[in-house]
């Protein structure tokens, strides 16, 4: 047999993709010059052991597997298998923007080039480590990771497993040991509920809830492909408005979550001139103790069926939405892949589409011995239509609202008028009393 023609060889050790790694991997080859990364920086405030950082940055690469990751095509094929030889080449290098005119400006630019470089799946770096430095007690340290090694659940929880042996370290104790599964393991905990009851039930739960919504919601004007990069528009919510919004969590039944996906489905409902709209949400799809002490992608899309009634109150819809979101949860790990390919619309990616609404009204910081660092998200992936992010940063802390969307779709006056009309409705819809009619909420 000649060289030309010789079968590809299979790496030792490879096993196949899970469901929703080879959904990225799809997504991928359609589009490799939009790379689906996501990036995130700890904004270090004091000057940390740097050798430390990495050489724990390196152990807990190994714990979790997802660091030395190789995806090869075999025949046509995606492959996975853990390549320890990775480490040899991840330098995690250090980058010092202190003689920038604005060293903060610097490095975000820096980083946006970054996860905008597209990414080779079986050469490049899946998981990678940069340090940069914007003033003399003061580093980013930031990670560009592809997603289809990590989610952005399990590089949160990578990132607190690099800062728990760090902070052993510094305090001279041996740190607890690695609970994370290997990636074999996940992707057979994924095998073993695709043949399951559960995954039929799951099933014909979405099956139905999605039936007549085909065509998804958008408030977009275009149907484009996405982009590398998206558009952002960001609010500083007061923090009068802020109290507002978490006090619903007090109210039975209800919560945050629900308010600001009720209320955005008003506002989608009101500019598409339909009652019923589909709004996307991110769920961990991480149902056992094992699964979240992990790494891998396991992040599915739960596309939220919202009926908007005119003569609801505001609390029949945030009622209505919350059973959503409990429906939701309870069928998590059935994604939005998963009902495009049951339905006969697999490869149709504005099948069941919607806006993304996201909302994390925790802060989250690391710690490095006694060094504080807040962590900043600079890309979730590509947004395909629009990603709506609530989220708290800073310190002190203070909540954004953010609106990200497609440049292909939206240019920046649609999308930040989209914003702005949004926060006014917001803030009307969260000081409204409880039996106020919708149709009355914010009219104009």
């Amino acid at each position: 047999m000649s060289l030309r023609h010789r079968r590809p060889q299979i790496p030792a050790g490879a096993f196949p993709l899970s469901s929703a790694q080879r959904a990225i991997w799809f997504a991928q080859q359609l589009a490799p010059e939009v790379p689906v990364c996501i990036a995130q920086y700890v904004d270090l405030r004091g000057a940390p052991d740097l050798d430390l950082l990495r050489r724990c940055g390196y152990r807990a690469g190994a714990e979790f597997q997802s660091a030395y990751l190789r995806v090869v095509d075999i025949d046509g094929e995606p492959v996975q298998y853990v390549d320890p030889t990775v480490e040899d080449r991840n330098e995690i290098p250090l980058l010092d923007f202190r003689g920038e005119p604005d060293p903060m400006a610097a490095a975000h630019e820096w980083m946006t080039a970054d996860y905008a470089t597209p990414v080779d799946l079986a050469n490049d770096l899946l998981v990678n480590m940069t340090i940069l430095q914007v003033a003399d007690d003061r580093f980013l340290w930031y990670a560009r990771i592809h997603h289809v090694a990590l989610d952005g659940f399990a590089a949160m929880t990578m990132v607190n497993r690099i800062a728990a042996l760090y902070t052993a370290e510094i305090e001279g104790r041996e740190p607890e040991p690695s609970k994370a599964a290997d990636l074999r393991a996940l992707y057979d905990w994924d095998r073993e509920y695709r043949t399951s009851e559960r995954y039929r039930t799951d099933r014909d739960y979405w099956i139905e809830r999605v039936a007549g919504l085909e065509d998804g919601s958008t408030l977009a004007q275009r149907d484009a492909p996405t982009a590398a990069v998206s558009l952002l528009s960001s609010h500083t919510l007061p923090d009068d408005l802020v109290d507002a919004l978490t006090a619903v969590d007090d109210e039975p039944g209800l919560s945050s979550t629900a308010a600001v996906i009720a209320a955005f489905a008003c506002y989608l409902a009101r500019m598409t001139g339909r009652d019923d709209v589909m709004i996307n949400l991110p769920v961990f799809a991480r149902t056992t103790a094992m699964a979240r002490r992990s790494g891998g992608m396991l992040v599915n899309t739960a596309p939220l069926h919202i009926s908007v009634d005119p003569d609801d109150t505001r609390t029949d819809l945030v009622r209505r939405v919350q059973l959503e979101l409990t429906g939701a949860l309870r069928h998590q790990r059935f994604s939005l892949e998963d009902i495009r390919r049951e339905t006969g619309a697999a490869g149709a990616p504005y099948r069941y589409a919607g806006p993304m609404v996201n909302v994390m009204l925790f802060r989250q910081e690391i710690v490095l011995g006694d060094i504080r660092g807040e962590f900043h998200i600079m890309t979730s992936g590509p947004v395909e239509d629009l990603l709506v992010n609530i989220y708290q940063s800073g310190d002190p802390a203070r909540t954004f609202l953010d609106f990200r969307g497609n440049p292909h779709r939206y240019d920046e006056d649609e999308l930040r008028a989209h914003h702005d009309r949004f926060v006014d409705l917001l803030d009307d819809f969260l000081r409204s009393a409880p039996d106020r009619a919708v149709a009355a909420i914010h009219p104009a």
